[in-house]
């Protein structure tokens, strides 16, 4: 992704599928700020805790302290708060916010993080999956899609060597489930991103 230093604030969205390495990239671009001197913040949604609610993480390894986000929080507050603690201890004030899982954030959240761009002039990246297993925009990556100055799609292939676009929920008997709650964090069934042909050969043989 190109992103410009110097222009105005912008809401972006980086969405793909599982296994498309959404946190990782987000790790490595918060030790590129490090590295750079360039202030910022990482978030993340609390119902995303399978490695504590306050860190952000990547299958290589590699972790991040950030601030966790609530159903009910106001994220325009929660950075005005946080730009007034910077003030009070003289920290530069962030230019940037990293905020991983953001499929989990409400749409009224995603439209308080256009307010942080818009009114703090602070530049925000969201990574996150566009749909859930049934195929379906989460709520928060559809406000997204809606509100979002600048989209890009990280990409994987499927099995058959074509573009997965879907993230299946599979059972521990190998079979594709196609209803159930939207959001499960840890449980017993797994993913496999597919592509479209490949997800509606695997319904068709579950329901054999």
């Amino acid at each position: 992704m190109n992103i410009q230093y110097n222009m105005s604030a912008k809401l972006y969205y980086i969405y793909g599928t599982m296994n498309t390495s959404k946190s990782a990239s987000l790790l490595m671009k918060a030790h590129s700020f490090e590295e750079n001197d360039i202030p910022f913040i990482c978030m993340k949604p609390s119902i995303d805790n399978r490695d504590g609610i306050d860190v952000i993480s990547s299958r290589i390894g590699i972790k991040k302290e950030c601030v966790s986000i609530y159903p009910d929080d106001d994220i325009f507050d929660i950075i005005n708060e946080i730009i007034n603690e910077f003030n009070t201890t003289l920290r530069p004030l962030p230019k940037w916010i990293l905020l991983d899982e953001s499929q989990f954030l409400t749409e009224k959240q995603v439209d308080q993080l256009s307010k942080v761009v818009d009114l703090l002039h602070i530049n925000v990246i969201c990574y996150g999956l566009r749909t859930d297993f049934r195929t379906r925009l989460f709520p928060g990556s559809k406000r997204l899609f809606e509100l979002a100055d600048n989209i890009e799609e990280m990409k994987i292939s499927c099995r058959c060597g074509g573009k997965a676009i879907i993230n299946a929920r599979i059972n521990e008997d190998g079979h594709v489930i196609t209803d159930g709650d939207q959001v499960m964090i840890g449980g017993n069934d797994k993913y496999i991103t597919l592509c479209r042909k490949c997800y509606r050969e695997l319904v068709n043989n579950s329901n054999l």
